[in-house]
């Protein structure tokens, strides 16, 4: 974690000093607010970032005493076994008897290790608890991890040590590798250097393994005098693509990846397929393709940044960042998520500055140049005296030696697909450009339609209601579940057989205790998809009791409205309400007089059709 850890250390220790000195509450960002003040002058960016710093702090301070009541709850779980005495607070380690119960140094470690629990913390309760810990058993612990982890990195070390030797001895020798990149994506060059499993050979032949029935191929590394191949830096990955023959074409090694191991020499890692010489004159080629999705990512990148410091703030930098050629990747300090807004107002500005289609252009300037131009340089790169500035004509300029569109047009499309907290203090955002961007729109856009196929929608604006509507009912049914109902209302399909007709217009009312108005509508939804034409008169049982109405097309055309019908109801259980011809619904005191409601709706719509339906059955309730 870097200086983060340092910090974070810091901040622990100083957390743990406050609570043996009775500070049991937070304490640090109020003290830091006044180191902040006090500073102010020699320091301002402490006062311009003064939220974000003693939110950090309160976030810090949180987390340990979480570290600290978790580590208390393992280390009692420890010491039951070991004593009986109740705890006493304040009772020192050095003032137990010679025979007390001893904590081993293992479990001690083991609190320390998992749990982050700080020995020191260890000893002080346990001693509370008439406790021993046994302190050489945990230095013992601790120095074998250490001692592990120093022999699995002493190998790789040494190694490493090796090939940077080698790297160097190369780079003495044939110089920089020129980088010709930015002109092009292919170029005639010659061999400079030959490597494979950290030995350098004058030339190298890749032979078939008959025996395992393999072609040619052999992991090796090449350098060139000069290469169109970008190497891994600036959080850019390195180029993939072929080194061919000069003369016969031929592909002879396959590039799956370039870095930069040391100063400006440019290995090429991958695959040799045939036979190769120092001093060979052969053709570089760069994965084109690759490289153009990697750049319309790495110029996606340098708006993004933009466009989040002007969504929430300048102080939104870059403080990490990975480009290739599938996504891009952009790390910045906050406190919190993007908020629908804003996230959509960045996308938003993306999106229009790559319609105008702005140049993107590269410049090389001294550093102070740069700065004055208001240039921006981040985080933890390196800078010479002469850098490379990347500028979108009237939006960004940032120093970079990446490569890039020639205009923002180039990009294409832009979509953010994650935004999340990577750590204390810092987020991620994920996002994808051009044909990718398009592609996940595409999919999404399949999906959304066979969703809102599959819950029988007609649009996904409907689809979203019938969500809403079917999630209200399954809480009604979890809440009649837990209330012990015995079950819930009568299937929309058996309900329909019980429609009267009513001067040859069907009629249904049904009374039961939904679990709420939304659930309600929902089953008169289904209830008309079995019924069709019709009246539905539907009564919700419950505190606050409704009533809903629903009329279709064809008797609105005839004169019937939902809302002069649920008028006519609503008065009888002391309610009131209206609506539109097709859908109307009450609200109303007494629960008791549904029933009757549901009669004078029926009523209502007789004399609307012109008949009494004397001879109709009485509208069925639950």
């Amino acid at each position: 974690e870097g200086r983060g850890y340092v910090l974070r250390r810091i901040l622990r220790r100083a957390a743990r000093h406050g609570r043996l000195l009775g500070r049991m509450e937070p304490f640090l960002a109020e003290t830091a607010a006044v180191v902040i003040e006090i500073m102010r002058d020699a320091y301002p960016y402490l006062v311009e970032r003064r939220d974000a710093i003693l939110g950090t702090i309160v976030r810090e301070e949180a987390q340990f005493a979480r570290t600290l009541e978790t580590g208390t709850v393992h280390l009692e779980e420890a010491l039951i076994p070991l004593t009986g005495e109740e705890r006493v607070v304040g009772r020192q380690a050095d003032h137990l008897p010679p025979d007390a119960p001893t904590l081993a140094g293992d479990v001690a470690f083991r609190l320390h290790d998992t749990y982050g629990f700080p020995i020191d913390l260890t000893v002080e309760l346990a001693a509370e608890y008439g406790v021993r810990v046994d302190r050489a058993g945990f230095e013992d612990a601790l120095a074998e991890q250490r001692a592990r982890s120093r022999s699995g990195k002493r190998a790789d070390l040494a190694r490493h040590a090796e090939l940077t030797a080698l790297y160097d001895a190369i780079a003495q020798r044939t110089g920089d590798t020129t980088f010709l990149g930015y002109q092009t994506t292919t170029t005639e060059t010659r061999v400079a250097a030959i490597l494979r499993d950290g030995t350098e050979y004058a030339e190298l032949e890749a032979r078939p393994e008959i025996e395992l029935r393999a072609e040619a191929a052999a992991q090796a590394e090449l350098v060139l005098a000069e290469t169109p191949f970008y190497a891994e830096s600036g959080g850019q990955i390195g180029d993939r693509g072929s080194i061919r023959d000069a003369e016969s074409g031929t592909v002879l090694f396959t590039v799956e990846d370039t870095q930069r191991p040391t100063g400006g020499l440019v290995v090429h890692r991958g695959k040799l397929h045939g036979m190769l010489r120092v001093g060979q004159a052969v053709i570089a080629e760069v994965d084109a393709e690759r490289r153009a999705r990697t750049m319309r990512n790495h110029t996606g990148t340098h708006l993004l940044h933009r466009a989040l410091r002007n969504a929430v703030g300048e102080q939104a930098r870059q403080a990490g960042s990975l480009v290739t050629p599938d996504y891009l990747r952009f790390d910045y300090p906050a406190d919190r998520p993007l908020s629908g807004d804003e996230r959509s107002a960045i996308e938003h500005e993306i999106r229009t500055i790559v319609r105008d289609d702005r140049p993107v252009t590269a410049a090389e300037t001294s550093m102070r140049e740069a700065i004055e131009l208001g240039a921006d340089a981040f985080f933890d790169e390196k800078y010479g005296e002469t850098v490379r500035t990347v500028a979108v004509q009237d939006y960004s300029r940032e120093l970079c030696g990446g490569t890039h569109c020639r205009a923002t047009g180039q990009i294409g499309g832009f979509l953010i697909t994650a935004e999340r907290s990577i750590g204390s203090g810092m987020r991620r955002i994920e996002a994808l450009t051009g044909e990718a961007a398009e592609q996940l729109v595409s999919d999404r856009l399949a999906t959304l339609d066979a969703l809102t196929q599959r819950l029988g929608a007609t649009s996904p604006e409907a689809a979203t209601e019938r969500v809403v509507e079917l999630q209200a009912r399954v809480r009604g049914l979890e809440q009649r579940i837990k209330a012990g109902a015995a079950g819930g209302p009568t299937r929309p399909a058996d309900l329909a057989t019980s429609a009267e007709a009513l001067d040859g217009t069907r009629f249904l009312a049904y009374s039961a205790p939904f679990g709420s108005m939304e659930e309600l509508k929902a089953y008169a939804r289904d209830l008309r998809g079995v019924l069709g034409e019709g009246v539905i008169a539907l009564a919700l049982e419950a505190e606050e009791p409704q009533l809903f109405v629903t009329v279709s097309a064809d008797l609105v055309q005839r004169g019937v409205s939902a809302g002069d019908l649920v008028q006519s109801g609503a008065p009888v259980f002391e309610g009131r309400g209206g609506g539109r011809p097709e859908m109307a619904q009450a609200r109303g005191r007494r629960r008791d007089r549904l029933p009757s409601a549901l009669e004078a709706i029926r009523l209502a719509l007789a004399e609307t059709l012109g008949a009494q339906g004397t001879d109709a059955d009485a509208p069925r309730t639950t």
